[in-house]
This record gives structure tokens, sequence and C-alpha cells, in this order.
């Protein structure tokens, strides 16, 4: 056979599909737009490290398996993209649009992700440590098992979204929304939730170990055995909240409302209630050893089985009535 037209057919089997460039690892931001354009989707498995796609249109795509490893995808739209397993450690997707995307085990360590949108976005068992989400917008978005470990979402809307059994241990939650989100399970060891909203949320079983929740507002909010030892809960707003079998030892409920809530058998031992609401609230076999007690209101509460061994800060009126309502171990 010709040698030259055996090379001339050869050429010709390599290059005829229009999307051959993804056979390769060689492949840069042009072939991307252009191939996209082409209704090409699928761009699976290739190293796209430090690509550029600032603000491009990029909807619908697959990228799951590659590597965009410090890409720029600022600002691009990506709703509905497909990126499982997908290196983004160190990308830029400030105010890119995730809006229903796949991120399924994907790793965004150090990821900027500030005013993202990832409005039911899957990020199951996505590794987010120390990513900035600041004001992003998570609504509904699905984190189960997640790792966000000393991440920044303050002022992120996370409501409404699932982080069962996520571990968000020291990361900032400053002012963000997490109202009826599911974080039954979760992990918050050290981590930061003032001034946040978390209405109605479902925190049974959480560990929430150091945690700081100044000012946070946790009305109605599940709390049933939880780990809330050495949290700092001053001036919380805790109306209705449910704390059956929760410990609050060492805890700071200065000055927090706790007005018709539940502390069914809590372990609030060594706790400081100074100023605080307890309103109507069922304190029934709660411990409340070592706990002060200064200026807390007790009217109303339901004390029977509470045992108040070595407290500190009741007055003669509060000791008389709590006696008198079946609580235990008074201080003389």
């Amino acid at each position: 056979m010709n040698t030259g037209h055996h090379n001339q057919i050869f050429s010709k089997t390599i290059v005829k599909p229009s999307h051959a460039l993804r056979l390769t690892n060689m492949i840069n931001a042009s072939d991307i737009l252009k191939q996209y354009a082409e209704q090409a989707r699928n761009f699976k498995n290739l190293d796209l490290s430090r690509i550029y796609l600032k603000g491009a249109d990029l909807n619908g795509i697959d990228f799951s398996h590659s590597n965009l490893n410090s890409a720029d995808l600022s600002f691009a739209h990506l709703s509905g993209t497909n990126l499982i397993w997908t290196d983004l450690n160190r990308a830029n997707l400030r105010q890119a649009n995730l809006t229903k995307a796949c991120l399924i085990h994907s790793s965004l360590f150090w990821a900027d992700l500030q005013e993202a949108a990832l409005v039911n976005a899957n990020l199951s068992n996505a590794l987010l440590a120390r990513a900035n989400l600041t004001s992003a917008c998570l609504k509904n978005a699905d984190l189960t098992e997640a790792s966000l470990e000393s991440a920044c979402l303050v002022q992120a809307d996370i409501s409404r979204a699932n982080l069962f059994k996520a571990n968000l241990k020291g990361a900032d939650f400053t002012g963000a929304n997490l109202n009826e989100a599911n974080l039954r399970q979760t992990n918050w060891e050290g981590a930061i939730l003032s001034q946040a909203s978390l209405q109605r949320v479902d925190l049974e079983q959480s560990q929430l170990y150091e945690t700081i929740l100044k000012n946070v507002d946790l009305t109605e909010a599940d709390l049933v055995k939880a780990d809330l030892r050495c949290a700092d809960l001053t001036e919380a707003i805790m109306c209705g909240v449910a704390l059956e079998l929760a410990s609050l030892v060492g805890a700071d409920l200065s000055r927090a409302t706790l007005q018709r809530a539940s502390l069914f058998q809590a372990d609030l031992e060594g706790a400081v209630l100074r100023d605080t609401n307890l309103a109507e609230t069922d304190l029934r076999h709660v411990n409340f050893k070592d706990t002060q007690l200064m200026g807390s209101d007790f009217s109303g509460a339901r004390v029977k089985g509470a045992c108040f061994t070595d407290a500190q800060g009741l007055t003669g009126q509060q000791k008389q009535w709590l006696r008198a309502n079946g609580a235990l171990n008074i201080p003389a």
C-alpha cells in the first residue's frame, strides 16, 4: 500500500469526529466553548486545571471525573452540570450559577463560592473544607455527609437544605439562614453560629460541643439528645425548642429565652443561666447541679423532679415555689 495514501486515510480516521480533542487530555477553553456550541456536552476525565472559563455559558455540561483544580469559572452558567468526583480544589466559582448541579463526591477544598447559586444542588459527600461560601444560596441543597470543616458560610442561605451527618466542625455560619434544614447527627464542634437563624431545624443527636450560638434563633428547633456542652448560647432565642435528654453541661445560657421549651431530663450541670427566661418551660427531672441562676424566671414552669443541688442565685421566694412544685435538693 502507498505509505502516503495510508497516512492520509489514518489521518482522516482520527480527525473525523468533531469532538476528537476529547479523546486526549489536551484541550483548552476555546475548544470547550466551540464544541459546546456544537452541542457537545461530554467533557469527562479531562485535565482542565487552571482553565479560564469566566462567565461561560456551560449549562448541562458533563465535567465528571475531570481536573478543574484552580480553574476560573466565576460568573459561569453551570446549572444542571455533572461534576461528580470532579477536582475543583481552589477553583474560582464566585457568583457561578450551579442550580441543580450534581457535585456528588466532588472536591472543593479552598474553593471560592462566594455568592454562588447552589439551589437544589446535590453536594452529598462533597469535600468543602475551608471553602468560601459567603452569601452563597444553598436552598434545598443536598449536603448529606458533606465535609464543610472550617468553611466560611457567613450570611449564606441554607434554608431547607439536607445536611444529615455533615461535618461542620469549626465552620463559620455567622448570620446564615438555616431555617427548616435537616441537621440531624451533624458535627458542629467549635463552629460559629452567632446571629444565625435556625428556626424549626432538626438537630437531633447533633454534636455542638463548644459551639458559639450567640443571639441565634432556634425557635421550635429539635435538639433532642444534642450535645451542647460548653456551648455559648447567650441571648439565644429558644422558644418552644425541644431539648429532651440534651447535655448542656457548662453551657452559657445567660439572657437566653427558653419560654415554652422542653428540657425534660436534660443535663445542665455547671451551666450559667443568668437572667434566663424559663417561663412555662418543662424542666422536669432536669439536673441543675452547680448552676448559676441569678435573675432566672421560672414562672409557670414544670419542675417536678428537677434537682438543684448546690445551685446558686435562687431567691427565697423561688426556693419556696420550687419546693412546693416538686423540685429536689433546693439549697437552704
